[in-house]
C-alpha cells in the first residue's frame, strides 16, 4: 500500500476517534453540572459496567474481529458479520437484564437511571465498528458508526440543560445509538447475498470460535470496569474523583486508537513473510508514543480535570501518576496483544496474559479501595496492567526468535 493511502487510512481514523472525543469531552461539564458529581460518578460507573457486560454481548468479535476481518476474503466477511450479529443479540437478551440488575443493586434509588443507561451504553456492543477497521474504511466507522452516536450525545446536551434529567438525556443517546447499529447492519449486509438465520442452536455454537478473544476481553473488562464498581460499592464518596482519572484515562485511549487500528492493519498488508520485521518496528515505536501519553495525563490531567468539572471534582498527582502508568501500559498492551499476538497466531496467550492481569489485579483493587481509597485503586489497577505488558512482551519476543520468517 502507497504511503499517501496509508497517511489518508490513519487520518480517516484520526477523524472518527477525534470527532467521538471532542462531542463527549464537550458533554462532561453539561452533566456534571446539570446532574451533579456524585450522579455522574454514577453514570460513569454504569458506562464502565457496560464495558464488562458487553463482553458477554459483543463475545470476542469486538476484540479480535477487526484482525480477522481483515485476513479474510472479502466476500465471506458479510456473512461472517451476518452469523456474529445474530449470536450478538441473543446474548444481548441474556446480558441486558443481568447489567440491569448489577447496577440496581448498586444503586436502588436510581432504577429508571439504571434501566435506561445500561442499554444506551450495551447498544453500541451490537454495532459493526470492529468490521469496519477490520476492512480498513474509516470513511464508514466515521458515517455509521462514530457521527450517529456523537449526533446522540450532541442532541441530549439541550435536554439535561432544561430538565436536569439523567435518565432523559440517557434516552436521547439510546435512540441514536440504535440508530448507529441499524445503519451499519443495513450497509454491511444490503447487496452481499449473506443470509441472516435467526436459528438459537446455530447462534450459540458459533461461540466457540471465540472462545480465546473473548476470555481476552472478558478478563480485560474486568479489571478495567471493577475499580469504579468497587468504589461505587465500598466508596461511593470517592466515585467522582476516580471517575474523573478514568475519563481522562479513556479520552486519551480514544486518541491513541487510529495508531492501533492502523497497526491493526499494517502489520500483514504486505504478507506474512513481512509481518516479523513490521512487529520488531512496531514494538520500538508504540513504547515511545505510549511514554507521550502517560506524560500529558501527569502534566495536563489536573488542568483537564478542573477544566472538565469547573473546579468541583479535586484531580491532582495521587491520580495522574498512576492513571499516567495506566495508560502507558494499556496502549502499549493493545498493539502488543490485539495487533502483534493475534497476527502472530497466538490468541491463548493474548487470552492468558489479560487472565493473568485480572487474577492478580482483582484482589489489590479491593484492597486498595478499602486501605487508600481512589489512589490505591488506581495504584493497583496500574501493577496489574503493568504486568499484562510484561508478560506479552515476553511471549513475542520468544516467537520472533524462534520463528524469524513465519
Amino acid at each position: 500500500m502507497r504511503r499517501g493511502s496509508s497517511a489518508r487510512r490513519l487520518g480517516g481514523f484520526v477523524l472518527s476517534t477525534g470527532f467521538g472525543s471532542a462531542v463527549t469531552l464537550l458533554a462532561v461539564p453539561v452533566v456534571i453540572d446539570g446532574a451533579g458529581p456524585l450522579l455522574w460518578g454514577v453514570q460513569a460507573a454504569i458506562q464502565s459496567a457496560a464495558g464488562l457486560f458487553g463482553v458477554l454481548v459483543a463475545f470476542g468479535w469486538g476484540t479480535t474481529g477487526a484482525a480477522e476481518v481483515a485476513s479474510m476474503p472479502p466476500g465471506a466477511r458479510p456473512q461472517w458479520y451476518a452469523d456474529s450479529l445474530v449470536s450478538r443479540l441473543f446474548l444481548f437478551a441474556l446480558g441486558y437484564p443481568l447489567m440491569v440488575l448489577v447496577m440496581w443493586l448498586l444503586n436502588p434509588t436510581l432504577l429508571p437511571l439504571v434501566v435506561i443507561a445500561s442499554a444506551a451504553y450495551l447498544v453500541p456492543s451490537l454495532g459493526g465498528a470492529w468490521y469496519f477497521v477490520g476492512e480498513a474504511r474509516p470513511d464508514r466507522l466515521f458515517r455509521l458508526e462514530v457521527l450517529p452516536q456523537a449526533l446522540g450525545i450532541l442532541a441530549s446536551l439541550p435536554v439535561m440543560i432544561f430538565t436536569r434529567d439523567l435518565a432523559l438525556t440517557m434516552l436521547v443517546q439510546l435512540l441514536f445509538n440504535v440508530l448507529a447499529v441499524s445503519l451499519s447492519a443495513r450497509v454491511i449486509l444490503r447487496g452481499s447475498g449473506a443470509r441472516v438465520s435467526p436459528g438459537l442452536a446455530p447462534a450459540f455454537r458459533r461461540l466457540g470460535g471465540q472462545r480465546h478473544a473473548v476470555v481476552t476481553s472478558a478478563t480485560s473488562a474486568l479489571y478495567v470496569a471493577t475499580p469504579l464498581l468497587v468504589l461505587n460499592a465500598l466508596a461511593p464518596a470517592a466515585l467522582p474523583v476516580y471517575a474523573m482519572g478514568d475519563k481522562l484515562f479513556r479520552f486519551a485511549l480514544t486518541a491513541f486508537a487510529p495508531i492501533l487500528h492502523f497497526v491493526q492493519g499494517w502489520i500483514s498488508e504486505r504478507g506474512p513473510e513481512h509481518r516479523p520485521e513490521r512487529i520488531r518496528r512496531v514494538m520500538t515505536l508504540i513504547p515511545l508514543v505510549s511514554l507521550a501519553g502517560g506524560a500529558c495525563i501527569v502534566l495536563l490531567g489536573p488542568w483537564a480535570a478542573g477544566l472538565l468539572s469547573q473546579s468541583a471534582i479535586p484531580f491532582g498527582p495521587e491520580l495522574s501518576v498512576p492513571f499516567a502508568v495506566v495508560l502507558f501500559a494499556v496502549t502499549l498492551s493493545q498493539v502488543l496483544g490485539l495487533a502483534c499476538l493475534v497476527q502472530l497466531g497466538r490468541a491463548r496467550d493474548l487470552a492468558a496474559s489479560t487472565l493473568l492481569g485480572a487474577v492478580v489485579g482483582a484482589p489489590m483493587l479491593v484492597a486498595g479501595a478499602l486501605a487508600f481509597g481512589a489512589p490505591g485503586v488506581a495504584w493497583a489497577l496500574a501493577l496489574s496492567e503493568v504486568l499484562v505488558v510484561l508478560y506479552q512482551g515476553a511471549v513475542i519476543v520468544r516467537l520472533l526468535r524462534t520463528r524469524p520468517a513465519s
